[in-house]
């Protein structure tokens, strides 16, 4: 099993540019093609929430026309930057899974030798998060089912990160979800976006981690919590099931940069193997 996940991509309408000066669209189409271009293919690309920026239609229309061009299956979940209706009716042919129901979306993929659990942590209207009633049965009941390795993959993450600035609208009942932490050992790893950083850390036996954005990044700042926003260079991360290891998550920058070339051995040192 080898996925990216990509997040927060924040697209515009057509001519239209993030803050009137980052050409998100731009950005993000070049990523697709990077993307589907890849020479080790991914079996499938995740996106972990905020495909578009204001939840408009025009956002929508281009942001679902520019992802159809991926060559993979695709998955995803909505961000608290989405209108999850607009979402759903632009995305539920790319990703049939979604279902039909704007308010309740969680969804399992069966097909790996780990379970990926895709859940929604958006509440309309609102920069935090919170996981439904609906949301925590169905995890309950999904993973009652057997302890065969999980993934969750949602927005908001579930715990402070210690951000000043993004802890504050963090996923305001995670609790909850570190209480079936808890109680299922074969959940071992959750992923989000929402922070625009790849921050890590350990919760049980989980790694949770978040996906930096593809376009713009947010400063890790423990006291400072204005809202800063910085355009270091995008990335996405890739999670390689590595046999009798498990699960290696790798952080793959988008910047532009020489290479990478094949080593030589003439201009190493003796008894180099690279």
């Amino acid at each position: 099993m080898f996925l990216a996940q990509l997040s927060d991509l924040h697209f515009r309408a057509q001519g239209t540019k993030l803050y009137d000066f980052i050409d998100v669209n731009s950005i993000n189409a070049e990523i697709i093609n990077r993307v589907n271009a890849l020479a080790e293919r991914p079996d499938a690309v995740i996106i972990t929430g905020d495909i578009v920026n204001c939840g408009e239609p025009g956002e929508y229309r281009l942001a679902r026309r520019l992802l159809s061009q991926l060559d993979y299956p695709l998955y995803l979940i909505p961000g608290n930057h989405d209108n999850k209706a607009y979402f759903l009716d632009a995305f539920a042919e790319l990703c049939p899974l979604l279902g039909l129901d704007a308010d309740d979306i969680a969804y399992a993929v069966d097909r790996f030798p780990v379970r990926l659990l895709f859940i929604d942590s958006s509440i309309t209207g609102a920069s935090w998060g919170r996981l439904s009633d609906n949301t925590l049965r169905w995890l309950e009941k999904t993973l009652s089912q057997d302890d065969k390795e999980s993934y969750i993959f949602m927005h908001h993450p579930p715990l402070a990160f210690g951000s000043a600035q993004m802890d504050p609208i963090a996923c305001e009942n995670g609790a909850a979800l570190l209480a079936l932490i808890e109680r299922f050992p074969q959940l071992t790893r959750v992923f989000c976006g929402h922070v625009h950083r790849m921050i890590a850390t350990q919760y049980r036996q989980a790694l949770i981690c978040s996906a930096p954005a593809t376009v713009h990044q947010v400063p890790y700042l423990h006291s400072d919590d204005r809202a800063l926003y910085s355009l270091e260079p995008g990335a996405m991360m890739l999670h390689n099931l590595v046999p009798d290891v498990g699960l290696v998550t790798s952080y793959h920058s988008f910047a532009h940069f020489a290479g990478p070339w094949l080593y030589s051995p003439q201009i190493g040192c003796p008894g180099d193997v690279f």
